[in-house]
C-alpha cells in the first residue's frame, strides 16, 4: 500500500494539472520485436498528443511506465488501483505484435470513476498486412490513423465525472469547470453505484435546479460524444487530403474520353494487366464467374447482327435486335465497371497506407459519370466491389429487358424479298425504361454519396462497454439500464 501511495503522489507531482479536465494516461503499449516496439512507442506519443488536444490533461507514459515496472507493478488490478490512487480518469494499454507478414494493434481503455469504476470501457483490435511496402512516415501516419479511430469510439463513450459544490447562496461545479448545457445530476451510494436525483441547468459552471434538490454528494457526469465525433472526422478528412489530390473537372473528362478504349479491352486488359499483375485472386475469381455471359452476349450482338442476318435473308427477332445494341454498348462503356474493378481495388488498398496520393480517385464528379455511363461502374470506382457486382448485374439486366421491349422484330418475304416489320408493346416498353430510370437513379446516388474505404487494416475485434442509461418511460418515471455498444 505505501508503495501504491508513494507511486501516486510522485506521478501527481510530476503531472502537475494546473486546470480542471479529466486525467489520461497510457499505462504501456508493448511490442514483440524491434519493429512492433518502435510502433508502440509512436502509438503512444499519437494517443497522448490527441488526448491533449481534446481536452484532456496527460502524463507522460514513459514516466508512468517506469515508476510501474519500478515498484513491480505490472498486473492489471495493481495498475487499475494504481490509477485510481493518482485520480486518472482514463487509462490505456495495449500491446503490438508482429507476425512479419501481417501486424496485430490491440488496444484498451479502462474508465477509471463512476460510472465505470476500473471496467474497461473499448477494446479495439485491428490487423493490418504488410503487404505494401512502406517506411517510418508511413508507419507513423498508421499509428496516428488508428489512435483515432480508438480514441474517437472510446470518447463517444466516455463519461467524465465533475462533483458539485455550493459557493456563496448557488451551486457551481468542482474547480470551477466553465461548461454550459443541461444536465442530469446523480448521488452515489457507500458501494460506489449511483441513482438519479434530478436535472439542472449549467451556465459558465453555475447550476440553476430544474428539477430534484441538489445535496453534498451530488455530481454530474460530462460526456465527450461531441470531441469523439470531431476526432473522427478530423482524422478522416486528413487522410482524404493526404492520399487524394485535388480534383477537377478535366480528370472527370480525361476519363470519359478513354473510357470507350478501356470497355473495349476489359476482356483481355483486366484479367491480366489488372488481377494477375496486382495478385487480385479474388477479384479475379469474381471476373471468371460474372465476366464470360456478358462477353458472349457482346459477341453475339455483333455475330448475330440485324445487317448480317439481313444479308443471310433470315428473321430478326427482337432478341437478336436488343443484342446488337446491348453489344455496342458493352463495347463502349459497357466493360468499364469489370476494368476499374482490376485496377481500383488495388490502388486504394496501397493508398490506405499512406504510399502517395492519386489525382483521378476520390472524385464525385467521376462517379456520377460513371454510373451515368455503364452499371455499376461508379460503385466499383469507389472500391465497393459488392455494391458495384450488385448494379452491374441489375441494371444490366434491366438495360436489356428495356432494349428488347423497344426493338420491333423484322419477318423476311421471301415472295417480295422484302422485310416486314412487326409490333412493339409501347406501354410495357415504357415500363421497363421507367424502372431502369429510378434504379440507375438510386445507383447515382449512392456512388456520389459512397466514400472509399480507405482505412489500413482490418478490425477483428472492438467492442464497447459504455456507462449506465437512464431515460422516462411513457409515465414520466425513471428508467434505468446500460447502453451497449457492440461492432465486429
Amino acid at each position: 500500500m505505501k508503495k501504491k501511495v508513494f507511486l501516486t503522489l510522485i506521478v501527481i507531482a510530476l503531472c502537475r494539472v494546473l486546470h480542471a479536465s479529466p486525467m489520461a494516461a497510457v499505462s504501456g503499449i508493448t511490442g514483440n520485436t524491434q519493429r512492433a516496439s518502435a510502433l508502440s512507442l509512436v502509438l503512444e506519443q499519437h494517443i497522448v498528443e490527441i488526448l491533449k488536444k481534446n481536452s484532456f490533461s496527460t502524463i507522460d507514459p514513459e514516466i508512468v511506465h517506469r515508476e510501474l515496472v519500478k515498484f513491480s507493478c505490472i498486473e492489471e488490478k495493481c495498475v487499475l488501483q494504481f490509477a485510481e490512487n493518482a485520480e486518472i480518469n482514463l487509462l490505456i494499454s495495449g500491446t503490438v505484435t508482429d507476425r512479419e507478414k501481417f501486424i496485430i494493434i490491440k488496444l484498451e481503455a479502462f474508465g477509471i470513476n463512476i460510472p465505470f469504476n476500473k471496467r474497461i470501457i473499448n477494446k479495439y483490435e485491428i490487423k493490418i498486412p504488410m503487404d505494401v511496402k512502406i517506411n517510418s512516415r508511413e508507419f507513423s501516419f498508421i499509428s496516428e490513423e488508428h489512435a483515432a479511430q480508438f480514441l474517437a469510439a472510446t470518447l463517444n463513450n466516455f463519461l467524465y465525472p465533475v462533483v458539485i459544490k455550493s459557493s456563496a447562496d448557488s451551486f457551481v461545479l468542482s474547480d470551477n469547470l466553465k461548461i454550459s448545457g443541461v444536465f442530469k445530476f446523480y448521488s452515489k451510494d457507500k458501494i460506489n453505484s449511483f441513482k438519479e436525483s434530478g436535472e439542472t441547468e449549467i451556465s459558465e459552471g453555475r447550476l440553476t435546479v430544474i428539477r430534484g434538490k441538489i445535496s453534498g454528494d451530488n455530481f454530474i457526469l460530462i460526456p465527450f460524444k461531441n470531441k469523439s465525433k470531431e476526432i473522427d472526422e478530423f482524422y478522416r478528412a486528413q487522410k482524404r487530403k493526404a492520399v487524394f489530390r485535388e480534383t477537377s473537372l478535366y480528370d472527370t473528362l480525361f476519363l470519359f474520353a478513354v473510357t470507350p478504349i478501356a470497355s473495349a479491352s476489359m476482356p483481355f486488359s483486366s484479367p491480366y494487366l489488372g488481377y494477375y499483375i496486382n495478385s487480385d485472386w479474388a477479384g479475379l475469381g469474381l471476373w471468371a464467374l460474372n465476366a464470360p455471359p456478358y462477353i458472349y452476349m457482346e459477341l453475339r450482338g455483333f455475330l448475330n447482327s440485324p445487317e448480317r442476318l439481313k444479308r443471310k435473308k433470315e428473321n430478326i427477332s427482337r432478341d437478336d435486335r436488343a443484342m446488337n445494341y446491348f453489344a455496342w454498348y458493352m463495347l463502349c462503356s459497357g466493360g468499364m465497371p469489370l476494368f476499374i474493378d482490376s485496377y481500383t481495388s488495388d490502388y486504394i488498398h496501397r493508398l490506405s497506407y499512406f504510399t502517395g496520393n492519386n489525382e483521378l480517385l476520390g472524385n464525385s464528379a467521376t462517379a456520377a459519370m460513371f454510373s451515368l455511363t455503364s452499371n455499376g461502374a461508379g460503385l466499383f470506382y469507389r472500391g465497393e466491389r459488392f455494391w458495384g457486382y450488385f448494379y452491374f448485374h441489375l441494371n444490366n439486366i434491366l438495360l436489356y429487358m428495356t432494349l428488347r421491349e423497344f426493338s420491333a422484330p423484322e419477318y423476311y418475304n421471301g415472295a417480295s424479298g422484302t422485310y416486314t416489320k412487326g409490333n412493339t408493346d409501347r406501354n410495357r416498353a415504357i415500363t421497363y425504361c421507367s424502372i431502369f430510370a429510378l434504379s440507375k437513379t438510386v445507383e447515382l446516388i449512392h456512388s456520389v454519396t459512397s466514400r472509399e474505404n480507405i482505412s489500413s487494416g482490418e478490425i477483428i475485434d472492438q467492442y464497447v462497454i459504455p456507462g449506465p442509461l437512464f431515460t422516462l418511460d411513457e409515465k414520466g418515471n425513471p428508467v434505468y439500464g446500460i447502453n451497449v455498444t457492440l461492432k465486429f
